[in-house]
Formats: structure tokens, C-alpha cells, sequence
């Protein structure tokens, strides 16, 4: 919007939408409402119509754990600079009820503008200093066919407001309804415009806004989608997987789009039966994920184990959310990495891999993919609802497809099988080889039929309790990762001086908000970013060249402070967050300020 980013806010009991913050940091809208009110997709349309403009978006939602009713928020920041986390303030508020504006009363500043429904039952009571815009949104619905349109009456509104051409809101209204008839189509684009011309005539008020168009391209997906793309482009053809909140949008993006290669995506009846018939399509020689959250990983806990000592290839995502037990299923949390870490009896052999961005959930699902069948061994893809829920815009470059290469292993054909034979003559898929990876034979594979137990086996895949084949079966699977570690690039991303004394380290989805948070801070930083837990980079040098070092996540007890602590032997100040609520760029500037100017340790 012009020299002035903006963010707008849609919140409230019942179907709020947002304003338009001016802010150095881009803008924010957010609507809200009750759950079932259709905030998510009047939220998205918007989204997707400053996206086809050729605008940044960064989006966020806060929704009850509930199906019908509970406040529900769903904020969007705008910008034609990047965008990477959301901030503290509101320029334009649609508020369906009045928990809406007092729900989002801190956020908005003065001149913000404020849209509501003055016909409705409730007395709208805004701040004096915001900007009171009463515009009849059902009634006006209601002549465009229906006041199911309401919430895109007040996109209209906000359009106007905001200076912004309501073509695009128009073009995303098409991509929305256009497979229900144009009848539909038409209706809601005269919704819009009815909201539009309601304030253009009703209210003669320079708003301040100017939401500039480019002429830029740019995808628009979440977190779960990314995955899913991911998981398509690295030649996944088998899914399953139970619906839980927030991973069920990886199955909902695979449904009906990896059918087109020759796919299947199955919805089981429970998280044991996803991740068994995962590890049967993977031992049938398919790519074969799973997605869940917390709760899941927990039931899935003991086939994981199988997976291993099999030495079956999968990737398991894990969406995390607050726990534990059922806890807050749609906030948010970094509560699983000892889980991932730790989880399973005896010891297992695995990769950890955790996206810190959306765009890299899509190349780090391909990376887990590869992984899992180089080493034959269970990958988990950790993910968390800040990513799975958010919208972001990215330049198509950063999904380039032609750079894809997938790595399917020791995959042994009747050539070269020899090598892995007894002096019977019988194939042994657990070859006790020197890097620790077995050859791995597809069914159908000429002399390659052989079977494996989750029972202690030998090289042939026979039970056994001969300790010194249990000592050689967990010696070679262990090698594995040890391989690994030797020959793949566990790297990190970073930012800011390198010769900063002050460090920050963080991993998951807390990327975007800590760079955002440093192109205000008034001390030198440097930042860096982990998105492998295991195994991960060796971060010693780093530690021990600061001064001081403050790990920022979103748990109780810190548990990747922990890591950092045991691998280097070092003392690291913490930022914990765990009310269920991310982090956003403007409270991380204060905490990492606070916390370098002496403060040992802060929660959030």
C-alpha cells in the first residue's frame, strides 16, 4: 500500500474482520467470529486476492478447539516487501460482535478503522480514537441473494478502506466459488461491491491507505500444503493417516491430487492403523508418509519402532500442538521435540528434521524422503501449527521443481545381487555391511524374497537370540546414522554479523519473527537457525565465540536449550513461550533486548 504497509484483522464472536496497520513492518488484517461463522475462507479470500495483486501476505488464525462456536481470529499482513511474521497492530478491524474489538482494543492505534454492523442486536463500543464505520452488512448480503454474504460485504468495505482494486477481490471470488456456478460467482462480487459503494458513498474520509499493486507472481500455500507438495514432487505415492488437528491439511492438499500419479491417500480409522499401512506400502517399495500431531505420535510410538529395526523407509510428519494429553488442539507449541528425539523403547536408530520456514517444508519433505530410504530408516518431519495454519506469499523460484532429485538407495536389481548372497545362495537384506546399509530388494526382484520380524533377527532376517548377531544387527543400524553424519550436510541458516557477541539460536517455525524482530533492534546480533534436530549441526565454535547465547521456543522447559547446553557445555540464557500463542516480531525485539541486557532467563 503505497510507501504505508498495512495489516488487517477479523475477529469477533460471530464474524469479525480486521484493519489495516500502518507500520514500518508491514500490515496486518485479521477477521474473527465464532467457529462455523466462515472466517477461515472469507480470511483466505482476501489473502488470495493481495496475492494475485502481486503483494506480500503473511496470515494467522487463532480458532477454538471446538466445532461450532468460540472466538475465531484470522489476521492478514501485507506488504510489497517480504513478510515473515505477524506484529502487534491493527489498521483495519471487522467486527461482527463486540469481543471482536475488545479482543483486538491493544492492537489498534489511532486512526484504525473499525467496521461493524450497527443493525445488529449488539451496540458496537469502539475507542474514541479509532474510526467508526457502520455499515449494514447482512442487509446489504441480503440484496446481493443472501446474508451468508456478509463477511464478503465487508471484504467490499475493507477494499475501499484500503484503497485496494476490487478486481482482485473479484479474480479471487472466481477461484473461490467458480466450480458452484457463475450465479454463485456473480453474487458475492455484487456482495463486494455492495460494501464498497456503501462506504464510498457513506463516508467522505481519506482514509490514509494506498494498497499498491505489482505486477509480481507469487504462490500463496501453508505449512500442510507445503508438505504435500513436497511429498508429491518427491515421488510419495502412498498416504494414510487419521484426521487431527493441525496435520489433517496434508491429507486434505494429497486428496484427489496424487491420485494423478498414480497415488492413493487413505483415511484410517485410527493413528495405529495410518502408520501401519504406511509401513506396509513402504515395504511393498512405495514412498509412503503419515501426518499427525502430538496424540498420534504417541499411539504410533511402538510400530515406529518396527519401522527401524526393519529397517523399512518412512516419513512421519508430526504437526505439533499444545499438549499434553489432548491439551489446546488449535494453538500452538514446540512441545514434541523430546518425542521425536527420545520416543520408543530400546534404542532407535532416526532422522529428525524440522522446517524453519513454509517454503522449506516442501524441499525438507523431499530431504526427509531421501533420507528414509538411503539409510532405510524412519524420518521425522516436525512441523507446528504456526506453519500449518499460516498463509504465506513466495516467489515460484523458491519451488523450483527442475532441481528435484530423488535418492531411492541400495536398491538391489537380479545384476548385481550376488553380492548380497549367503554361500546358500540366499539373499540377505540385512547385510551387515560397513556403512551399516543394507541392500534393499523390491518385491518381484528376482532371488530377492526374503522376510524380516520385528523379533531380533540375523542377516537373513531370521529371529535369532545369538548375542553376537544382536550385537552386530544393533551395531549396523546404528552405523547408519553415523554414515550420515559423515557424509550428508547438516547445515543451518543464518543471519545478522557473524562476529556479533550476542547469539540467538532457534529452530521450527520461530525463523521468520526473530529476523523481523532484528531489523529493529538497537544491539548487534547474530541469529541462526537450525532446521536439523538430528542430527544436527555442531554449534560449539558458534557458542563458544559469544558472549551470550539465548535459545528462543516455544515450550515450558526448553528443551532445545537443553541440546544446545549438552553439546557445547555451555550456559545458555532462554525464551520460552507456551500460552499457546506464537511469537511475533515486536515482543521478540523487546524479550532478546531484555534478555542481552541481563535478564537470565525470560518467559514469554
Amino acid at each position: 500500500m503505497g510507501a504505508r504497509n498495512h495489516d488487517v484483522d477479523l475477529a469477533g464472536a460471530g464474524g469479525d474482520r480486521g484493519r489495516d496497520l500502518a507500520h514500518p513492518l508491514g500490515g496486518r488484517r485479521q477477521t474473527g467470529g465464532e467457529a462455523g461463522d466462515g472466517i477461515d475462507s472469507t480470511g483466505k479470500i482476501f489473502a488470495q486476492a493481495l496475492s494475485r495483486a502481486g503483494r506480500h501476505v503473511f496470515t494467522s488464525k487463532d480458532f477454538a478447539s471446538r466445532i461450532r462456536g468460540g472466538y475465531t481470529a484470522y489476521k492478514i499482513r501485507t506488504s510489497v516487501d517480504e513478510l515473515n511474521s505477524v506484529v502487534d497492530r491493527l489498521d483495519i478491524l471487522v467486527a461482527l460482535t463486540q469481543r471482536t474489538i475488545d479482543e483486538n482494543t491493544d492492537e489498534l492505534h489511532e486512526g484504525s478503522v473499525v467496521i461493524f454492523d450497527g443493525e445488529r442486536s449488539w451496540d458496537a463500543e469502539v475507542p474514541e480514537e479509532q474510526i467508526e464505520l457502520d455499515v449494514p452488512l447482512k442487509s446489504l448480503a441480503e440484496d446481493a441473494g443472501g446474508a451468508i454474504m456478509q463477511n464478503v460485504v465487508a471484504l467490499g468495505a475493507a477494499c475501499e478502506v484500503a484503497n485496494f482494486p476490487i478486481e482482485h477481490l473479484d479474480s479471487a471470488l472466481e477461484k473461490r466459488f467458480g466450480d458452484k456456478g457463475q450465479k454463485l460467482v456473480d453474487n458475492n462480487q455484487e456482495a463486494a461491491r455492495k460494501g464498497r459503494d456503501y462506504v464510498r458513498e457513506n463516508y467522505d474520509h481519506d482514509f490514509g491507505y494506498d494498497l499498491e499493486t505489482t505486477d509480481n507472481d507469487y504462490v500463496l500455500l501453508n505449512g500442510d500444503e507445503a508438505i504435500g507438495m513436497g511429498a508429491l514432487v518427491g515421488g510419495c505415492r502412498f498416504y494414510a493417516g487419521y484426521p487431527i488437528t493441525p496435520a489433517t491439511n496434508v491429507m486434505e492438499y494429497l486428496t484427489g491430487r496424487i491420485d494423478r500419479y498414480g497415488g492413493t491417500v487413505i483415511q484410517a480409522e485410527d493413528e495405529l492403523s495410518a502408520i501401519n499401512m504406511a509401513l506396509g506400502a513402504a515395504r511393498s517399495g512405495a514412498r509412503a508418509m503419515t501426518a499427525t500431531s502430538g496424540p498420534g505420535i504417541d499411539l504410533m510410538t511402538e510400530t515406529f519402532g518396527l519401522i527401524a529395526t526393519t529397517e523399512t523407509p518412512l516419513v512421519i510428519a508430526d504437526v505439533m500442538r499444545s499438549g499434553p494429553s489432548t491439551g489446546m488442539p488449535t494453538k500452538q507449541e514446540q512441545g514434541d521435540l523430546n518425542a521425536t528425539l527420545y520416543g520408543g523403547h530400546g534404542e532407535i536408530p532416526r532422522f529428525v528434521l524440522a522446517p524453519t520456514t513454509i517454503a522449506e517444508c516442501f524441499h525438507k519433505t523431499i530431504e526427509a524422503f531421501n533420507l528414509a530410504e538411503k539409510y532405510q530408516t524412519p524420518v521425522y518431519l516436525v512441523s507446528d501449527l504456526a506453519m500449518a495454519v499460516t498463509e504465506q506469499t513466495f516467489s515460484p523460484e523458491e519451488f523450483d521443481m527442475s532441481s528435484v532429485e530423488i535418492d531411492r538407495g541400495n536398491v538391489v536389481t537380479e545384476e548385481n545381487m550376488e553380492q548380497y548372497m549367503d554361500e546358500q545362495g540366499r539373499f540377505m537384506p540385512h547385510y551387515d555391511a560397513a556403512d551399516g546399509i543394507s541392500p534393499r530388494a523390491f518385491p518381484g526382484t528376482g532371488e530377492g524374497a526374503h522376510m524380516t520380524t520385528g523379533l531380533e533377527h540375523d542377516e537373513l532376517g531370521r529371529r535369532t537370540e545369538d548375542t553376537d548377531e544382536r550385537v552386530q544387527q544393533v551395531d549396523k543400524r546404528n552405523r547408519k546414522v553415523e554414515t550420515a553424519q559423515r557424509e550428508e550436510e547438516w547445515e543451518y541458516r543464518e543471519f545478522g554479523s557473524e562476529s556479533a557477541e550476542n547469539l540467538v539460536l532457534t529452530w521450527g517455525s520461530n525463523e521468520g519473527a526473530i529476523r523481523e524482530a532484528m531489523d529493529e533492534l538497537e544491539i548487534d546480533v547474530r541469529f541462526i537457525s537450525v532446521p536439523y534436530i538430528f542430527p544436527r549441526p555442531d554449534l560449539t565454535d558458534a557458542v563458544e565465540a559469544a558472549e551470550q547465547t539465548v535459545v528462543v521456543e516455544c515450550n515450558a522447559t526448553g528443551q532445545f536449550a537443553d541440546l544446545i547446553e549438552r553439546d557445547t557445555l555451555t550456559r545458555v540464557e532462554r525464551i520460552n513461550k507456551y500460552n499457546g500463542v506464537r511469537f511475533n516480531a515486536d515482543e521478540l525485539r523487546e524479550l532478546i533486548t531484555e534478555t542481552f541486557a541481563g535478564e537470565s532467563e525470560v518467559t514469554a
